[in-house]
């Protein structure tokens, strides 16, 4: 029960594959199980290896790593919890890439007085505090080291730095605070990809199966339910991930069988929203609400 939103997910993105390229679906499924399971040991390495830099005091590019985590933030087979992580420490790298911008474009107002490289600079320090109370909503992240380095840009925007020195030292210590709420983030992508492949792959990809072969093997009887219920519509005239987020919640209601069917209906919902729009989770929900009051509620007693 822990899984079932992702094994709906996965199941899902897997039936969505099939029914936009016509390949196997046999195939299509070992491949993203395959490819899921990579994405998340890359999570994991990626994470330990810039944690070992960090421990170590080794130098390394903020631009290189940022660009790293931005593209695992970008997978969306990954968990949502994850993704928000990895997206939260691309955010911050960036910052660290930022910061330094900031510094060589302020160099050129401490050594010619330019008036455009100070303006330059200082919007460049007002695009980092954007991308630091993005964070605030991060869940698990060092709140009060956050609101230190927001006050710590904020200081800097008030009172620039009036050399060289003072300049490269604000940089230094960005750097450091940057990296104090960065570690913890990393050892958290670590122990959560780690545990997703060794621990709850398993459950996850059980019951997504299960809902692949419901939909395999009553692939008929589910696509003419959902015809019964579609008015002004027919179901090759749906868009592809209504289709078969229809497919795939009717196949679970009727072949699988839910034990909360209030959840199932929030995920392949939230799904729809995600996915397409509030109009696309509207009508999924009108849809399948209608195939389980009419052909799984009076089954089970209820009204």
């Amino acid at each position: 029960m822990r899984f079932r939103k992702y094994s709906r997910k996965h199941a899902f993105n897997i039936l969505y594959q099939w029914d936009i390229t016509g390949e196997d679906i046999e195939k299509l499924s070992k491949e993203y199980w395959e490819n899921l399971e990579r994405s998340y040991r890359l999570a994991a390495s990626v994470a330990e290896n810039l944690k070992e830099q960090i421990e170590e005091q080794k130098d390394f590019s903020a631009e290189v790593y940022s660009k790293k985590f931005e593209a695992l933030a970008d997978e969306e087979i990954l968990a949502d919890k994850l993704r928000e992580k990895l997206f939260a420490v691309y955010l911050l790298l960036k910052a660290v890439e930022d910061f330094h911008n900031f510094a060589l474009t302020y160099t050129g107002w401490i050594s010619e007085k330019a008036k455009p490289k100070l303006k330059k600079a200082l919007s460049i320090l007002s695009e980092i505090e954007e991308s630091l109370e993005k964070l605030q909503r991060v869940e698990g992240i060092d709140k009060e080291a956050l609101q230190s380095l927001t006050a710590f840009i904020k200081a800097i925007k008030e009172n620039p730095p009036q050399d060289f020195e003072s300049l490269k030292g604000a940089e230094e210590e960005f750097r450091r605070k940057v990296l104090k709420i960065v570690s913890p983030l990393l050892e958290e992508i670590k122990r959560f990809s780690t545990k997703r492949v060794e621990e709850d792959m398993g459950e996850i990809k059980e019951y997504a199966q299960k809902l692949l072969d419901a939909y395999k093997g009553h692939k008929i009887e589910v696509d003419s339910t959902i015809e019964e219920f579609l008015k002004d519509w027919t179901l090759d005239s749906l868009g592809s991930i209504e289709r078969n987020l229809l497919r795939l919640g009717t196949a679970e209601f009727l072949y699988v069988g839910v034990q909360d069917p209030g959840r199932a209906f929030n995920d392949y919902i939230d799904f729809a929203k995600a996915f397409v729009g509030k109009r696309a989770a509207k009508f999924v929900n009108g849809v399948l609400s209608a195939i389980y009051n009419k052909k799984v509620a009076p089954s089970q007693g209820e009204n």
